[in-house]
């Protein structure tokens, strides 16, 4: 039996991190990984909130995630379970580690945009100034964990699916534009980048306001949970915008609420589970937006023929959302770790 101490498995965003993993410990004990939150263990699992400290400048938080590995014993790993593809803070501790693994909830499907200066990471977010130089000297210990957002958020919960035979909106823009707040990450301006992404989609459906019957949100402001998911099972269409990550409740509210997603390309991300194909479980639109009303029109024109789409996601995450494909998945990395034995 290996057992895997967790630390500070109840901090917020590590414990999004970890839970996918807690759900799935019956199943994971059953092929000979165990979670312990004691002193006695084969190998410790550090998450991004550990490590990463976003509130100060970059340099600073590597120094903290540092000396919190420092205080270590015995091997260890780091895991990523932030929003998007980018491994900002982490990589940088990693790579000053003594950490077997980086484990990563998705990655670039082409890693040697990693070594192309992108904004804070974020390849969708366009040119910028931070990459990866030496990611080559360290990638083959960057592996997917196995988990994502999308098992984050369904980790546990039976899906339930919705089908309301009177769709009152053509589309579902129920999205935050604009942020509203300024968002720093490691001194630089997230929330400008959010914006400058989320706005051509705001602007072609503001300019064609007269032809679809859309719920949006007023200036970005929140309305009650409720009246949340009012709107979005009233949808034909459900639009998913990246946000600070590539993905979003969006694209788990579309198949739940029998609607039809857009979303911008996901073909340049590698996750596990890959719930995404273009024309099969969602329909992909340029990262630009360029072509989003086509996809638009090209629905509502023939809206019924569509319905396969819904169908197949549900299809989709029911395959996939299961405890034994997170076993073996972690079963194959484990196998390959010097001292085990299968």
């Amino acid at each position: 039996m290996i057992k895997i101490k967790l630390y500070d498995v109840n901090v917020h965003r590590n414990e999004c991190a970890f839970r996918p993993y807690l759900w799935a410990q019956e199943t994971l004990n059953e092929i000979g990984i165990q979670f312990t939150d004691g002193d006695s263990y084969d190998y410790a699992w550090v998450a991004q909130a550990s490590i990463i400290d976003k509130k100060v400048s970059l340099e600073e938080s590597i120094e903290k995630g540092l000396n919190f590995l420092s205080n270590i014993t015995g091997d260890y790993m780091i895991l990523d379970g932030q929003d998007s593809t980018s491994l900002i803070g982490t990589y940088e501790v990693f790579k000053e580690s003594n950490a077997l693994l980086l484990l990563k909830n998705s990655l670039l499907k082409d890693r040697s945009l990693y070594k192309q200066g992108s904004v804070l990471g974020r390849n969708y977010w366009g040119p910028g100034d931070y990459k990866l130089d030496d990611f080559d000297k360290f990638s083959d210990r960057i592996v997917l964990s196995g988990t994502n957002w999308l098992m984050t958020h369904w980790a546990g919960i039976k899906p339930q699916w919705y089908n309301l035979p009177n769709k009152q909106y053509d589309i579902s823009a129920m999205f935050q534009y604009p942020q509203g707040v300024d968002v720093y990450e490691h001194g630089q301006l997230q929330s400008m980048h959010y914006d400058k992404h989320r706005k051509p989609m705001m602007n072609i459906l503001n300019h064609h306001h007269s032809f679809y019957k859309t719920a949006k949100l007023e200036n970005g402001k929140r309305v009650s949970e409720q009246e949340y998911y009012n709107r979005i099972s009233s949808a034909k269409i459900i639009l998913a915008p990246f946000g600070y990550g590539e993905m979003a409740p969006r694209d788990l509210d579309a198949a739940q609420f029998g609607a039809i997603l857009i979303k911008p390309d996901m073909g340049f991300v590698d996750t596990v589970p890959n719930i995404f194909e273009d024309g099969v479980t969602y329909i992909a639109c340029k990262h630009d937006y360029s072509d989003l009303k086509e996809k638009i029109d090209m629905i509502l024109g023939n809206y019924k023929n569509y319905h396969y789409i819904i169908e197949n996601a549900r299809n989709k995450f029911a395959e996939v959302m299961q405890p034994h494909h997170i076993a073996m998945h972690l079963y194959n990395i484990f196998k390959n770790l010097k001292g085990v034995t299968t």
